[in-house]
């Protein structure tokens, strides 16, 4: 990219493999997981872990489904993410230069600081783009951006974006997002499916005490809870249902992916199989811990889960789709940073 500013709007996503192939795929696992924000133990052990067994016994499965997404849909991530940032440049012109990166994989983080340090900005802003707080993304993102220029010279001003579950432009954009995309869809229930996260990640949130000693599933306080996922995915719900006028009784919240037990709950699967089950035939999904759409959205809720409910007794699934780069998004989104280019 030729530079026109002094400032770098560099903006983190979700990682994702730059193909499906199985290169690609191991690359992306290994970036992934060798994070001491993703997997707490020591560095050696978790290479160990990460090489030796992790990454051998879930390569042949990982690539199948990235093929099979990158087939039906193409790379979403990467894709919208690349829409996503050129409209954003767009707009800005040359208030700043807008780069993207990832955290594993595709535009591997440490490569694209590599080449906005070596064009000498001024200043970076840098924007996380999770809504919420967890370790395994703002954790894992900010010691990368941090740590690249430990022991560097020329380091310019680094500000970063907070999480903006509760922004109002983000706000906003999933309202007009819904309001888009239920037209017409007379659902009986509408499920906000967010990512899981273990529950340790949340007690070291709230410096050894739970959720349970705050509230937090029906209270969010910036004092106690600014680092807590939880109770930022249940505020992320009431904000944008209220917003909306939609019915308590029609709206549950859910998490979507466990690796063992000791996981946030309810999970998403067994809240739409129950629901199946009790006798709800049109359901809704939206998954706003996501504003790219990839491969746990699209393949894991959009056909996996939307299989499960229709073989329970459902009629109607409607998998809203994320943000991705929507214009009224594109647009909130500028709007929403314009205070720190």
């Amino acid at each position: 990219m030729e530079k026109k500013s002094n400032t770098a709007l560099l903006i983190i996503n979700y990682g994702t493999p730059e193909n499906s192939g199985k290169k690609a795929v191991k690359k992306f696992l290994k970036e992934l997981l060798d994070s001491k924000h993703v997997i707490t133990m020591n560095s050696l052990g978790r290479k160990i872990l990460v090489n030796g067994i992790i990454v051998p016994s879930r390569l042949k499965h990982s690539s199948k489904n990235y093929e099979n997404l990158e087939k039906k849909y193409g790379m979403l991530l990467k894709n919208h993410t690349e829409n996503f940032a050129q409209k954003v440049q767009n707009i800005l012109n040359e208030k700043a230069d807008v780069y993207t990166a990832m955290t594993a994989g595709y535009n591997y983080m440490k490569d694209i600081l590599e080449e906005i340090h070596q064009k000498n900005y001024h200043k970076i802003v840098t924007v996380p783009m999770y809504p919420q707080y967890t370790e395994s993304t703002w954790g894992k993102a900010l010691d990368d951006l941090y740590g690249f220029f430990k022991g560097k010279f020329n380091i310019p001003i680094i500000n970063v974006f907070d999480m903006f579950f509760q922004d109002e432009y983000y706000v906003d954009s999933i309202s007009k997002l819904l309001t888009k995309n239920l037209e017409g869809f007379d659902f009986e229930r509408i499920v906000f499916s967010y990512h899981g996260v273990p529950l340790s990640h949340l007690k070291m949130a709230h410096q050894g005490k739970t959720c349970e000693d705050y509230n937090c599933q029906d209270h969010y306080s910036d004092a106690t809870s600014h680092f807590c996922y939880l109770a930022q995915c249940y505020q992320t719900t009431r904000l944008i249902t209220e917003r909306l006028s939609i019915e308590n009784k029609k709206v549950t919240t859910s998490f979507q992916s466990r690796i063992a037990e000791g996981w946030t709950q309810p999970y998403t699967e067994d809240t739409i199989l129950k629901a199946a089950k009790d006798g709800v035939k049109k359901i809704a999904v939206i998954t706003p811990a996501f504003v790219t759409d990839c491969l746990e959205t699209v393949i894991e809720i959009g056909e996996d889960v939307k299989e499960k409910f229709l073989q329970n007794g459902g009629t109607d699934f409607k998998l809203i789709p994320c943000l991705n780069d929507e214009d009224f998004w594109v647009e909130n989104f500028c709007k929403m940073i314009d205070k720190m280019l």
